[in-house]
This record gives C-alpha cells, sequence and structure tokens, in this order.
C-alpha cells in the first residue's frame, strides 16, 4: 500500500492512494516478477512441442500441454472450444462489469517434414506466459482477459470459423507474437488469401494411333495457366498469384484424361480477391470449353482476410520493444497470409514478429525450426511474454488507446 501525507488547514492528512497501484510501472514491474517464476515451464512447453511437432489438425499433445499449463494457474479451461478440436478457451482474468475486454490468442501446430519451422511452439508459450504473469497481479487490473488456443493455423486456419461464430466480437483488443529472425517488427504485410485445387477431366486416347478421340486434360490446365500468365497484366499491384500441377498424366503416349493443379490466390485486400478469383475462375471455365473437358473446383482450407493496419496498435507494441530494449524496425517487407487477419477485421488486433536471432532466416524453413531448441529461445520467451503482457498494461493504464485504437480499426476495416 503506497501512501501520501497531505497539509490541509495545518491539518495533515494520511490517504491511501489506491491508484498509485495501477501504473504502468508498478504493473511492469510486479508483472515481470511473475514471469519469471513461470517462464521455466513456459519454456518447458515450448521444448515439449518442438520435439514433438503435430501437423495442423493433429495436436492433441500440443493442446493438452497448453491446458495442463493453465489449469496448473487455477484456471478453468474449456476443450474443443467452438467445437473444434485441439480448441480452447479460459477467463484468464475476469472482473465484474469490467468496461473492456482483451484476449492473448495461441498457436500450437507445425509443418508437415520439418516441424516447427513456423515457431507455434514458442510464440504458443510466450501467449502461456503473459497469461500466467497477468493472472498473477489480477487483483491490480480492471479488464477482462481471455486466452483462446487456435489450432490449424497452417492448413485451414480454424480461426476463420471462430470469426465467423462472433467470438472475437466482443474483444477490445486481441493479440499474440509470431516469431520471425533478424529483426523484431510491430507491423508487416499481412494479405489475404484464397486456396483450390482445379481437376479436369477429359478423355484419354493413345497419342499416335488416336489422339483425335482423346479430351486432353493437360491441354486445359496448359491453357488456364497461359491465360492466368496473361490475366496478371490487368491485375492491380499486389497481386500474388501461385499454381502449379499436382497430376499431369502418367505416361507420354497416351492423352492425360485427368489433370489436377492447385492454386493461392493473394491481394492486400480482401475485397480485391473476390475480384481476382471471379477472373481466374472464368479462366478455368475457358479451358474447359475450348478443350471440351469437365473441370471442378475444390476450395483448400478458408479464406484468410488481410490484417488491418492499427497506427495506435503498432506505435504501442514500438513503444514496448523499445523500453525492453529489443531491436525493431515499425515495419520490415515480409509478405504472409495468416487467420489473425479475419480476427484483425472482427477486433482490434495486433501480430506483431519477434526475432529469435540475428542471422535472418525465412519462415517455415529448417534452420528457423532448430532455432526453436536453442538455449537462446529461453530468453525470446521471456522477452515475447513481456512484449505481449507489457502491451496490454499499457492499454490498461492509458484507456484513451482503447479509443484511439477502436477509431482505427473502424476507419481500417470499412476502408
Amino acid at each position: 500500500m503506497v501512501l501520501l501525507v497531505r497539509q490541509t488547514n495545518d491539518c495533515l492528512i494520511l490517504l491511501t492512494l489506491e491508484n498509485e497501484m495501477k501504473t504502468y510501472d508498478k504493473l511492469t514491474y510486479d508483472f515481470d516478477i511473475a514471469l519469471k517464476k513461470h517462464a521455466p515451464r513456459a519454456q518447458q512447453v515450448n521444448i515439449c512441442l518442438a520435439e514433438h511437432p503435430e501437423i495442423s489438425g493433429n495436436e492433441q499433445r500440443s493442446s493438452e500441454e497448453h491446458i495442463r499449463f493453465l489449469t496448473t494457474l487455477g484456471l478453468t479451461v474449456e476443450k474443443n472450444y467452438c467445437d473444434i478440436p485441439y480448441a480452447y478457451f479460459a477467463h484468464v482474468v475476469k472482473k465484474a462489469n469490467a468496461q473492456y475486454k482483451m484476449v492473448i490468442i495461441a498457436e500450437y501446430d507445425a509443418l508437415p517434414d520439418i516441424g516447427h519451422a513456423c515457431g507455434h511452439c514458442a510464440s504458443g508459450s510466450i501467449s502461456l506466459l503473459a497469461a500466467a504473469g497477468l493472472k498473477e497481479i489480477e487483483d491490480a487490473l480492471d479488464v477482462d482477459i481471455d486466452i483462446i488456443g487456435t489450432p490449424d493455423e497452417e492448413y485451414t486456419g480454424q480461426k476463420v470459423p471462430m470469426v465467423a461464430k462472433g467470438i472475437f466480437d466482443k474483444y477490445d483488443f486481441a493479440m499474440m507474437i509470431h516469431m520471425g529472425s533478424g529483426v523484431s517488427t510491430a507491423n508487416y504485410q499481412i494479405v489475404s488469401l484464397s486456396a483450390f485445387r482445379v481437376r479436369y477431366r477429359g478423355v484419354s486416347s493413345h497419342a499416335a494411333a488416336a489422339p483425335f478421340l482423346g479430351k486432353n486434360a493437360l491441354d486445359a490446365a496448359t491453357l488456364l495457366m497461359t491465360s492466368c500468365g496473361l490475366l496478371r497484366q490487368q491485375l492491380r499491384p499486389g497481386t500474388i498469384m501461385s499454381y502449379y500441377v499436382v497430376n499431369g498424366g502418367t505416361v507420354s503416349n497416351s492423352i492425360p484424361d485427368f489433370c489436377e493443379l492447385e492454386f493461392i490466390l493473394r491481394h492486400d485486400r480482401k475485397s480485391y480477391l473476390q475480384e481476382i478469383k471471379t477472373k481466374v475462375l472464368n479462366c478455368i471455365k475457358g479451358a474447359a470449353i475450348m478443350t471440351d473437358t469437365q473441370y471442378e473446383i475444390e476450395f483448400v482450407g478458408n479464406e484468410f482476410a488481410d490484417m488491418p493496419y492499427l497506427k495506435t496498435g503498432t506505435d504501442t507494441v514500438c513503444e514496448v520493444f523499445n523500453e525492453l530494449g529489443i531491436k525493431n524496425e515499425p515495419t520490415i517487407p515480409i509478405t504472409i497470409s495468416t487467420d489473425i487477419g479475419n480476427v484483425g477485421y472482427a477486433c482490434p488486433s495486433m501480430h506483431p514478429i519477434l526475432a529469435v536471432c540475428e542471422q535472418n532466416y525465412p519462415l517455415h524453413t529448417k534452420e528457423l525450426a532448430a532455432e526453436m531448441i536453442k538455449p537462446t529461445i529461453n530468453t525470446t520467451i521471456e522477452n515475447g511474454g513481456k512484449v505481449l503482457g507489457h502491451t496490454f498494461l499499457k492499454f490498461i493504464t492509458e484507456k484513451e488507446r482503447f479509443t484511439t485504437i477502436r477509431a482505427d480499426f473502424t476507419l481500417a476495416v470499412t476502408a
């Protein structure tokens, strides 16, 4: 308890400063002490997940490790949240009549063959550690704070159905930290994405004896790729169109009666992505007409939205980076797609990158995966917990940030 002696009319009055307990410096000091206590357990979770990676949709052990960590904090955890396998939900801080609600997001899925080359083992541990620190100081807080475990980011993007159900609509701020390398940043380009497979079906025939009886599915694929290549010139800057032939036939002396391609379309804004998709679908149909083949389209996973830029969120995270002495840039030239973008259209959200090493490794590489089990990752996890927790405390102690980030959000999602 902090006391102040004030003189009024020649009398000394002893006052209790209730609000003093809620200053940013005091809260971060107490938070950091709590974080230090829980750091070894969070670091163990990281190593466990790194050594036993589970790909998207199969994160049974990974989610159990997260839930075990949270239950030891005294939290009640709802498993299979939103009827999504291996998702979870828990109240970290729950207050009566809280004016603001905040949420920590956690990821924990790995990639096929190369494991945690996107660093979710560490980023998820950071979310757990921040939750532990905030739980310890809950008596000094006046907001609600939840944590949501979101599986399957890499493949189908299970935050998307959560967004569709309105799970994030009630929050005033959402945040998680992504791992990277080279330099940390509060802001970078998260673009919208649509992925699908195209299958052409024709008629097989001998390529020499009776080619005129065939209907060439590979020709349809060739025409599709050619038309998409020509289409690029008429698409707006920020468009990324990538594709490959999954199956183009099995022998050279037979007209292929089946061909399959996989497409990924991206753009800076989800609204224009829909226009791109319409144009590509017309190309798909046109190639089928020209070759007299049939086609079908299967969408792969959920569509990802771009991440709205929030100046208040970016400035706040940069402030925290600088206070902690973490080398950072306000933005870096990297482009990715992730389902956190969809969350960014439901509530004000931040998804900064924290570098795990000074060397610059691309995401989804074995080099970055190797960093997740080096001793240096322990310091990174502690720093990440501080970045996440201190950012929350900036908003909690300076409520006007909630107002300005909401204004940023409204402008960004309606632009």
